[in-house]
């Protein structure tokens, strides 16, 4: 498995552990690739791993540094020949790859290529549509209908979608139009997969009608339901940053009346704990916190502003019995029946959201039941077990054992 990061990020990297783990258990040998990020965890494969630049705001990097990392996302050699040598020695059957753009970048998969192995790609966000990778037009609204057409990426640049700068964006649009007109990805990527059927769709309204997309949703544990003590806040667990809507949030729990309960951390969170001192922030939280902080949650908020394809945050929610509020965007209504698991909003509309909050909180019977009705949901279609069988099913697909 190859990905840019072997550390837990994100709701990427998670899924690359919960992966790895499962194909072990199931009795497969899993060979990581990555970037050698400070953060990684270890591993024995770690002298493989490709040299880490961050080239992000904030850092000091000279003028022939940056040129280089620009250049870097676009074909990045260094990463392509270790990358062969890892997959002289290792022989894998198969490479799948989770999110290697602008560090790792494709070049990696000619390598797999070039020795006829099979190539997977999971989709985790819109790279390969968007730009600036999360959908949103100028970083205010969603992207749709898309801006940015099959290899004319010019509308990144003029909405300057990619953390507001002008030559950020540029760079974006530069790198996934490159990309596109050269068919990188066209070429290399046997199959690929998507958590959700609105990445699906909208993959092939993009163009990429010639690579076939399996939809495989992600899978999460039950927690132990009989555990579960309800309080009176509302939790949000997620990053703090400006498409995760947490603004919203806030601005709704305030108008309901309601405690709110904020867990992870971002680039907001100095200003949010100054606008909201009400609220209760935890900081950087484990998986294991971020259970118990549901287990005694009233209700969970997912108030997204950006097109979220299959969050984790929504299932975990759901596989504790916690009913879920959270904004009607991408594939999250592929997750949660309206009115059914819990309740559906326009993305960013405050009013509503607060109307929600007061709802659940206020009908404590109804709260159940829609808790109840996701957890019983999450163990008939959301498991970790019927996730693997989807994932085996894609590499079958992939190496031709499967028709």
């Amino acid at each position: 498995m190859a990905s840019k990061f072997l550390y837990p990020r994100g709701g990427l990297e998670r899924v690359l552990f919960d992966e790895s783990d499962a194909l072990e258990a199931a009795g497969h040998d899993v060979l990581h690739f990555a970037t050698r990020h400070p953060e990684n965890l270890p591993s024995p494969y770690e002298r493989y791993f490709a040299p880490y630049l961050e080239i992000g705001a904030g850092t000091e990097l000279g003028t022939l540094e940056k040129v280089r990392a620009v250049a870097r996302m676009f074909r990045n050699g260094a990463a392509a020949g270790l990358f062969g040598e890892m997959l002289d020695d290792g022989r894998p059957d198969l490479v799948h790859v989770h999110g290697i753009h602008r560090q790792l970048s494709p070049s990696i998969l000619f390598e797999a290529s070039r020795r006829s192995i099979p190539v997977v790609h999971t989709l985790h966000d819109y790279h390969l549509v968007c730009p600036a990778d999360v959908m949103l037009r100028g970083q205010a609204a969603p992207c749709l209908p898309r801006a940015c057409k099959t290899i004319d990426c010019s509308a990144a640049l003029r909405n300057r979608c990619t953390r507001g700068s002008i030559a950020a964006s540029a760079i974006a649009a530069c790198e996934l139009s490159f990309q596109r007109l050269t068919r990188a990805y066209e070429r290399t990527v046997t199959r690929f997969i998507s958590p959700s059927r609105f990445l699906r769709d909208l993959m092939i309204e993009g163009g990429w009608t010639n690579t076939p997309i399996d939809v495989v949703p992600p899978g999460t544990a039950l927690t132990d339901g009989t555990t579960r003590t309800p309080g009176e806040y509302a939790l949000f667990a997620g990053r703090l940053s400006p498409e995760k809507g947490i603004s919203v949030f806030l601005s709704a729990a305030r108008a309901a009346g309601i405690p709110a309960v904020v867990a992870g951390d971002g680039p907001l969170a100095d200003a949010l704990r100054a606008k909201f001192p009400e609220a209760r922030f935890t900081g950087h939280v484990t998986p294991a916190e971020v259970t118990r902080l549901l287990d005694e949650a009233r209700v969970a908020v997912v108030p997204s502003v950006s097109l979220e394809n299959a969050p984790l945050g929504v299932l975990e929610a759901m596989g504790a019995g916690v009913p879920i509020i959270a904004s009607s965007v991408g594939g999250v209504p592929e997750l949660i029946g309206d009115g059914i698991e819990g309740l559906l909003v326009p993305p960013g509309d405050t009013a509503a959201l607060t109307s929600a909050l007061q709802m659940l909180s206020g009908d404590r019977k109804l709260a159940a039941t829609m808790g109840i009705a996701g957890r019983a949901r999450v163990s008939r279609e959301f498991t970790p077990e019927r996730h693997l069988s989807g994932l085996l099913e894609t590499y079958a697909r992939a190496t031709g054992e499967l028709a």
